[in-house]
């Protein structure tokens, strides 16, 4: 634990007074202090911010200034022009700091919400909030309460109540808005949400898992009338909520997200599956995120590799000298639109297919939102070649298919499922480069190799993905 206070924001400015305020109680720095706390003795002046941002350094984290080690206090300082902000106050030579936001103005705080957050501060790192700080931080400025869960999440293991006082209110508002819209717009267009936009900015970091940029994407797409757009957005929000500490969301925002990703599930079939699996862990509200990389590029796509439940399996009892038995055994699990086939021959080939049925609907959908390009991550265990790789599916009359081939270990379990969102033209950038290698490797026809080498092509040449495609 420490009891030093230091600043929660990156950016502070020195402050200092412009002379006493007749009937203000704000105490001067240097007055007396006890138990803590301050000592009201006399009328204090306004203050103003004064000086450069960081002592002339912006590129620096005030968090880490040597200037705060030890010796400041926290406060909250009337500003000259109304209202009052956070403060560090050096009570032995009578400094004092203005913690500024992310536009370099200073950070709103009444004297009680900067007495709440001198107590959180006086048992750091704290792992829990008292009902009367929760109430007060509930109603400070978000930019604090950003600040504040930034840096108790970074040093601490704070429980994920904590994170229930960051502004919601905006997450529901955009939730509501933005299924109203997807429900009126059905899957081949999207109409816009009605009123001024909502910020969402960057105030639910701290929560982790990024769904918010999406969600905020999301609605933006919808306003632009941009399928492409609106795929993607609703691709990340899906992985994301579903890789997501999702206990760190307060109940009624989770309810209104399964309801929004019903509404995206309903428009998008291919990515139904993955809208299921988000919406069961927000009515779980799990604790921390789960599953493992999907790959160091491709955060932007597949948060985590996704478990959706049983996957095929089939036990390899394949071994050189084996004779007799079945040729082949085989195994599906149905994951909404895709049915995905894992089959082990008796000689060690390993097969794995994926199909979906492809409708008028899902046709416009392809087209519009995919770019005529769908690729469905899954993840395989047993396999000598590797475990994470793609399927490129392709449009065959009415449904679309592709398959991998690979090669069982011996005497092993052998399993295959989906493992993240499917993925379209515009994701292709941000795919793992070795799960392309490997998938490049498993390719049942040499149609299919060129249908994947074509794809590539139209990637930047250098680009990693490329790179790797061209050293399979």
């Amino acid at each position: 634990m420490s009891a030093v206070h230091r600043p929660l924001t990156t950016w502070v400015r020195d402050a200092r007074p412009t002379g006493p305020h007749p009937g203000d109680s704000t105490p001067i720095p240097g007055q007396v202090r006890g138990n803590g706390g301050t000592r009201v003795s006399a009328p204090g002046p306004f203050w103003v911010a004064h000086g450069p941002v960081n002592e002339g350094d912006e590129r620096a984290d005030a968090r880490s200034l040597d200037r705060f080690r030890t010796g400041w206090e926290r406060g909250s300082l009337p500003l000259a022009d109304g209202g009052h902000a956070l403060a560090l106050i050096e009570p032995a030579t009578g400094e004092a700091v203005l913690e500024l936001d992310d536009l370099g103005q200073p950070l709103p705080a009444d004297p009680a919400t900067a007495e709440a957050v001198a107590a959180i501060e006086r048992r750091w790192p704290a792992e829990r909030l008292e009902p009367t700080e929760q109430a007060l931080l509930a109603a400070a400025h978000p930019g604090l309460r950003y600040s504040l869960l930034d840096r108790l999440a970074a040093e601490g293991r704070p429980e994920p109540e904590c994170f229930h006082v960051l502004p919601w209110e905006r997450v529901d508002r955009l939730a509501d808005e933005v299924t109203a819209a997807l429900d009126a717009s059905g899957p081949a267009r999207g109409d816009a949400p009605a009123g001024r936009p909502v910020r969402l900015r960057h105030y639910f970091a701290p929560a982790g898992s990024r769904f918010t940029a999406a969600l905020e994407q999301l609605g933006s797409a919808l306003r632009a009338a941009d399928p492409r757009r609106r795929r993607v957005a609703t691709t990340a929000l899906c992985a994301r909520l579903a890789g997501a500490a999702t206990g760190r969301i307060p109940r009624p925002t989770r309810e209104r997200l399964i309801l929004l990703l019903d509404a995206v599930g309903r428009g998008d079939a291919f990515l139904a599956a993955t809208a299921a699996l988000a919406a069961e862990r927000l009515a779980g509200a799990f604790a921390g995120p789960g599953g493992g990389s999907a790959g160091a590029r491709s955060a932007d796509v597949v948060w985590h590799r996704l478990d959706y439940g049983r996957p095929a399996s089939v036990r390899n009892g394949f071994a050189p000298a084996a004779a007799g038995g079945a040729d082949s055994a085989e195994d599906e699990v149905l994951r909404s639109a895709f049915t995905l086939t894992l089959t082990v021959q008796d000689d060690g080939g390993l097969y794995v297919a994926v199909s979906a049925p492809l409708d008028t609907a899902d046709a416009a959908l392809l087209a519009r939102g995919y770019d005529e390009v769908l690729l469905l991550p899954v993840h395989v265990t047993g396999a000598v070649e590797g475990s994470d790789l793609y399927v490129l599916l392709m449009p065959f009359d009415d449904r679309l298919s592709g398959d991998l081939e690979m090669t069982a270990v011996a005497e092993a379990v052998v399993t295959a499922d989906q493992a993240g969102p499917p993925l379209g033209l515009a994701d292709l950038p941000f795919l793992d480069p070795e799960a392309v290698r490997s998938t490049l490797a498993c390719q049942v026809r040499d149609s299919d190799e060129d249908n994947w080498r074509e794809l590539l092509d139209r990637l930047p040449a250098g680009h990693p993905v490329r790179r790797a495609a061209e050293g399979a």
